[in-house]
């Protein structure tokens, strides 16, 4: 069976899930906008993604407010076929090369030519869920330290750990999973970091286990890392097996769409215009008042907002609404002939971003990612799918993964310029994330009929910084994207460092078959390791800050604590655009905490406002 094959097999079952014409005697358009006629709403929220959903259902839950939620895309479901769903497919029409996206389900940015030389592709979903739909679904929590930076950095210490923690157990329900796993895979976790009555978003452990991951102890084990108890404590240091936002029931990935959204479709305070972008904001006195909205550039239609206009459209798209709404560094606004309306030289400017620099990578005497993509196999992987909704389709190729603040061994080799730019972070940030990990053989363009696993690597504490403009008065053209990516020279420092440590672990791995694939074994100098960590780079889309949070003066600041637009009145900014820098691991877990506070938040003010 071909690989379209196998995806029309298990497409249909999800159409009917989506579409229904009737549902609890709830016709199902009247949940949704009609382009092209104007409407007014308490609140226009602009991007369905996982911040965008998260408010939306939070305020039609939990008042009488009627919102509108504006998505220039649709549903993954439907516009992906099944490769949004199924957790082994979320790496597709995501990676680095131009070319690879998909313009149904993301924006196809590029950015401009790295260090290695070359433009990347920065993939950003542009569909209901939002990156929630497009992601690895890793699941992470920040350290209490980075909480507690961020507190201080923005002057509100409603962002510390203890503060935060509500936020952070209010959107998920958590399973270990343990029906469909095997028993010698029971991860060590801490079931009191979760609520009994989170939710709606899934946090288990996927329903298959790579052969690979039983190495992961031994590996990390080697090189010092001890077992931590997940993620999701405050405590990032060692070595665990990763949760992920997949529905322990079904196997498929839980997106903002698929629970947040989904629990709030039906609602009479709800209304979602999809395919719908928005183009600028409205402003009356310095006053947001509405949206004007086009589908695919055509016909104009306008929301009027009688509260507030909400911007979570995302790293770069929000920022660039901002600006060709008036909002940004006054000389870039007069150069495209755009009328100021709050001059914050912040918009677009300082963003973070984590940087994947890939790992050794070996040939491996078990199965792993790629093997079922081989004839036969992806068919044996859909059967056990289909009989029990786990198995190798529901995970992402991935299993166990370790953080760590390089060792002194490794620290010796930096320059005092590089100690000194890291001292400047928490203790407890982790520097390095290490993934034990399948590799697709295709991606090394080598033998499909073998096996290949690798200990990648993400840097964590990354001191570069990037930025992003407008191309012109008009967001239907692409924004211009910087991430900078080891720009400075204390990541490219510390990114030898992580490969040497990460080779280091590898050794601990028996199962290797013939000499390391990459970086290669005649790679062996701190320059040569350099050159092919910069022409292998890969994003990671953990962007943030181009909206930043700060203090009141802060020349960098874009929005206060409350996600409040400097300069202007009922206009926030809620995404993670909004942080005031990336925290280490993965950005997801964070998002949706810091969705779930601005929008209580903003509930706050409607209740006061009564």
């Amino acid at each position: 069976m071909s690989r379209l094959a196998v995806i029309s097999a298990l497409l249909s079952p999800a159409l009917a899930s989506v579409i229904s014409q009737l549902s609890g005697g709830h016709l199902t358009g009247n949940s949704f906008g009609i382009a092209g006629l104007n409407a007014t709403y308490d609140y226009v929220i602009v991007g369905a993604g996982a911040a965008g959903a998260v408010v939306a259902a939070r305020l039609t839950e939990h008042s009488n407010a009627s919102v509108a939620l504006v998505e220039a895309g649709s549903f993954y479901e439907l516009s992906n076929g099944n490769w949004s769903q199924l957790p082994y497919w979320s790496q597709q029409w995501e990676g680095p090369d131009t070319d690879d996206w998909q313009p149904l389900v993301d924006w196809g940015y590029q950015t401009e030519p790295q260090i290695g030389g070359k433009p990347m592709h920065y993939a950003a979903g542009r569909t209901l869920g939002g990156g929630s739909a497009r992601n690895q679904m890793m699941y992470n929590r920040p350290t209490k330290g980075a909480y507690q930076f961020w507190a201080d950095k923005v002057g509100d210490q409603a962002y510390t750990w203890d503060n935060m923690t509500p936020f952070l157990e209010r959107s998920m329900q958590f399973s270990t999973n343990a029906q469909h796993r095997p028993a010698n895979a029971t991860p060590l976790y801490n079931a009191s970091v979760f609520s009994s009555t989170g939710g709606p978003l899934h946090v288990s452990y996927p329903g298959y286990v790579y052969p690979i991951a039983y190495y992961g102890s031994k590996a990390f084990s080697s090189i010092g890392l001890k077992e931590i108890p997940g993620f999701t404590t405050g405590d990032l240091h060692g070595w665990g097996w990763w949760q992920f936002t997949i529905d322990p029931n079904t196997g498929l990935r839980s997106s903002s769409e698929s629970s947040f959204l989904a629990q709030a479709l039906g609602r009479p305070g709800l209304t979602v215009y999809i395919n719908s972008m928005a183009r600028n904001i409205i402003f009356s006195n310095k006053k947001a008042v509405g949206v004007n909205i086009t589908n695919y550039g055509q016909q104009p239609f306008t929301l009027t907002a009688r509260k507030e206009v909400i911007v979570s459209a995302g790293i770069y798209n929000s920022p660039q609404l901002l600006m060709v709404s008036g909002i940004g560094p006054k000389q870039t606004l007069e150069k495209f002939n755009i009328p100021v309306v709050s001059n914050l030289q912040g918009v677009g400017q300082n963003t973070h971003d984590s940087c994947a620099i890939n790992g050794p990578i070996y040939e491996v005497d078990a199965v792993s990612y790629g093997t079922w993509q081989q004839p036969g196999m992806l068919e044996q992987a859909v059967q056990t799918y289909y009989k029990s909704s786990s198995g190798p389709l529901t995970n992402i190729g991935l299993d166990i993964g370790a953080f760590e603040k390089l060792p002194a061994s490794s620290r010796a080799n930096l320059s005092s310029r590089a100690l000194q730019d890291l001292a400047a972070f928490p203790s407890d940030w982790p520097e390095i994330e290490y993934m034990l990990e399948g590799v697709e053989a295709l991606s090394l363009k080598s033998d499909t009929s073998k096996s290949y696993a690798t200990i990648s690597i993400i840097m964590g504490a990354t001191t570069s910084v990037g930025n992003m403009t407008i191309r012109s008065a008009s967001n239907l053209d692409p924004p211009i994207i910087n991430p900078n990516w080891l720009l400075n020279v204390t990541d490219r420092e510390v990114a030898v460092q992580a490969m040497r440590r990460a080779r280091q672990a590898w050794k601990a791995i028996p199962i290797s078959v013939g000499e390391e694939v990459f970086p290669g074994a005649n790679v062996t100098t701190d320059a040569d390791l350099l050159t092919a960590i910069e022409q292998n780079l890969v994003p990671t889309h953990h962007g943030t800050a181009s909206c930043a949070m700060g203090k009141e003066g802060d020349p960098a600041a874009v929005v206060d604590s409350k996600g409040r637009v400097f300069g202007v009145q009922n206009l926030r900014v809620i995404d993670s655009s909004s942080m005031p820098f990336t925290p280490p691991g993965h950005s997801m877990g964070p998002t949706y905490a810091h969705a779930e506070k601005l929008a209580q938040d903003v509930l706050d003010t409607d209740l006061a406002s009564v």
